[in-house]
C-alpha cells in the first residue's frame, strides 16, 4: 500500500462508517485533497451501501443552427458535444462503480429521433450493460413517447419508463437493495401532477422516482408536469431524480433528496458554467438489509465538451478598439483556464460608457467580433467567441443630462421608468410579442416569450443607447 493510502486510511479512520481506501481510489481522492481543498466522505461503499449516476436533458442531435460556426472543427464540436457528454457519464458510471444510470427525461432534443443518435444511445447503454450497469430512462416533453419508435434491439439491463408508473428492483448479491420508479411523458405537453401516482410503501427498500417535472412552477422553464416540493415529500420515496431544468440544483439534500442534475452539456449561451451529473452514494442499513439506511452523499461530477461563458468586459476609460480587444482576449484566457482547459465558447457583453463607445457603434459589434476570433483557434481544444453584444453608452454624464429637462432628460426617465418593477418589465415583453405577433416566425416568437428580465433589461439599454447617439448626433450638428 503506497504511502497516501496509508494516510488517508488513518484519517479516515476518524469518521465512523467511512469506507475503506483501496490503492486503486487513491490518486483520485488525493487529488481531491490537495487540489480542491474538500474531503469528501463516500458513506456508501460499505458492504450495504451503493451508488448510483443520476443525468438528465442529454438533448442527443440538439441544434446549433442559430450560431454562425465560422470553424469546421468548431462546428463538428459542437455538433457531437451531447453525444459526447452521454460518453462522460457513462466513464462516470464505471469510474465510480455505479450500480445503474438514471436518465430523467429529454434524452433526445426532439420526437425525431435520428438513427445516430439511436445508436449512439443503443451503443453506450450497451457497454453499460455488458459491465452490469442498469440503465433506467424517462422521456420528457422533448422525447415523448408519442414519437418512439425504436429501431434497436436493447439489452435487458436497459428498462424504459412507459406512460404509467412502473417499477424495477435493482438486485445486488441475490438480494434487493434497491427500487427505480419511474413515468414517461405520453405526449409533448403535459400538465398533470404526475408526481401524485408515485409512493413508496414502509419496509420497501430505498427507492429512487425518475420524474421529469417543474417544481414549484419555476417560472424560468416550461409548466410541464407541475408539482409542489411538498408533494415530493408526502411521497415516502428516498431520493427524486428530477429533469427540465438545466442547471444543477438541489433542492433538498435528504429525507428526501431532491435534485436536478441540469444538462449534461451546456447547449447555449444561457446555460453557462460547468454542466454534468451527480453521484448518488446510498449508505446501507445497520442490519446489513440495505432497507434500513438510506442516507445520501452528493458528488457532481462535469461531463460538458465545451463549456458556456459570459464575459463582461467595461470599456469605462477606454479610448481605441485595441483595447477593448485585448480586454476580450485576456478575459476568454481567464475563463478557459478556470475551466479546466476544456473547450469553451463565450458571449461577449460590451459594458459602461467611454469614449470608445463611439467607434464601436460606428463599426457595429460584427467588426469586433471578427477580430476578436482571431486569436481563438481550434485545436484539441478551443475558445470560440459566440457573438459580442454592444450594451455601452456614450461618454456623457447621464445624471446630468437627465436634469436638464429636454427631450434627451425625458428619454432616460422614460427607461429608468421601465426599469424600475417587474410590472414595467412585463409590460415591455408583452408590447414585444404583441409587435411580433402576427410574424409567421415561431421561433422567434417563442424566443421573445422566452426572454428573461436580464435580458429585456439589456434590451431596454440596447434602446436608450441607440436613441441617446442619436439625439446627442442631431443636437452636434
Amino acid at each position: 500500500m503506497c504511502l497516501w493510502a496509508m494516510w488517508i486510511r488513518c484519517y479516515c479512520s476518524r469518521w465512523p462508517g467511512v469506507c475503506e481506501i483501496t490503492e486503486r481510489s487513491t490518486p483520485s481522492l488525493a487529488r481531491i485533497i490537495v487540489m480542491e481543498g474538500v474531503f469528501c466522505l463516500n458513506e456508501s461503499v460499505g458492504a450495504t451501501g451503493f451508488c448510483f449516476v443520476h443525468a438528465a436533458d442529454v438533448h442527443l442531435d440538439s441544434p446549433f443552427s442559430s450560431m454562425k460556426l465560422d470553424s469546421l472543427e468548431a462546428a463538428e464540436a459542437f455538433a457531437g458535444a451531447a453525444r459526447a457528454s452521454l460518453r462522460g457519464v457513462a466513464r462516470v458510471c464505471i469510474e465510480e462503480g455505479a450500480r445503474f444510470l438514471v436518465l430523467s427525461g429529454d434524452v433526445f432534443d426532439s420526437e425525431q429521433r435520428s438513427l445516430r443518435a439511436q445508436h449512439e444511445l443503443w451503443a453506450i447503454l450497451s457497454s453499460l450493460a455488458e459491465r452490469g450497469v442498469h440503465t433506467y430512462v424517462a422521456f420528457g416533453n422533448h422525447d415523448s413517447l408519442s414519437g418512439w419508435r425504436s429501431a434497436f434491439s436493447w439489452p435487458e439491463q436497459v428498462h424504459f419508463f412507459g406512460p404509467e408508473v412502473s417499477t424495477y428492483p435493482v438486485i445486488a448479491g441475490g438480494r434487493e437493495i434497491a427500487r427505480v420508479s419511474g413515468i414517461s411523458y405520453p405526449q409533448p405537453s403535459v400538465a398533470d401532477n404526475l408526481s401524485l401516482a408515485f409512493r413508496k410503501n414502509p419496509g420497501d427498500p430505498f427507492t429512487v422516482g425518475v420524474l421529469h417535472c417543474n417544481v414549484g412552477g419555476d417560472v424560468r422553464h416550461a409548466n410541464y408536469a407541475p408539482c409542489a416540493l411538498s408533494d415530493l415529500e408526502a411521497s415516502g420515496i428516498d431520493y427524486w431524480a428530477l429533469g427540465h431544468v438545466h442547471e444543477p440544483w438541489i433542492l433538498r439534500a435528504e429525507s428526501p433528496a431532491v435534485v436536478y442534475p441540469g444538462c449534461a452539456q451546456g447547449r447555449n449561451p444561457r446555460e453557462t458554467g460547468a454542466h454534468g451529473c451527480f453521484v448518488v452514494s446510498v449508505a446501507g442499513g445497520d442490519d446489513g438489509s440495505g432497507i434500513g439506511g438510506g442516507r445520501v452523499a452528493l458528488k457532481f461530477v462535469p461531463t460538458d465538451v465545451i463549456r458556456w461563458h459570459v464575459l463582461d468586459v467595461k470599456i469605462d476609460g477606454m479610448s481605441t478598439v485595441d483595447q477593448v480587444i485585448g480586454e476580450i482576449q485576456s478575459g476568454v484566457a481567464r475563463l478557459a483556464m478556470s475551466s479546466n482547459m476544456r473547450s469553451c465558447a463565450f458571449r461577449v457583453r460590451l459594458l459602461g460608457r467611454g469614449p470608445v463607445h463611439r467607434e464601436l457603434a460606428m463599426d457595429g459589434p460584427e467588426a469586433l467580433l471578427a477580430a476578436a476570433r482571431e486569436s481563438a483557434l481550434p485545436g484539441d481544444r478551443f475558445d470560440w467567441i459566440e457573438c459580442v453584444q454592444d450594451l455601452t453608452g456614450p461618454d456623457v454624464d447621464r445624471d446630468a443630462l437627465k436634469a436638464g429637462g429636454s427631450l434627451i432628460s425625458d428619454l432616460l426617465c422614460l427607461a429608468d421608468d421601465m426599469r424600475s418593477a417587474p410590472a414595467r418589465l412585463q409590460a415591455v415583453r408583452g408590447a414585444l410579442e404583441q409587435k411580433l405577433g402576427s410574424r409567421a416566425d415561431r421561433a422567434l416568437n417563442r424566443l421573445v416569450r422566452e426572454l428573461s428580465d436580464e435580458e429585456i433589461l439589456q434590451i431596454i439599454a440596447k434602446a436608450e443607447s441607440l436613441a441617446l447617439d442619436l439625439l446627442l448626433e442631431e443636437a452636434d450638428s
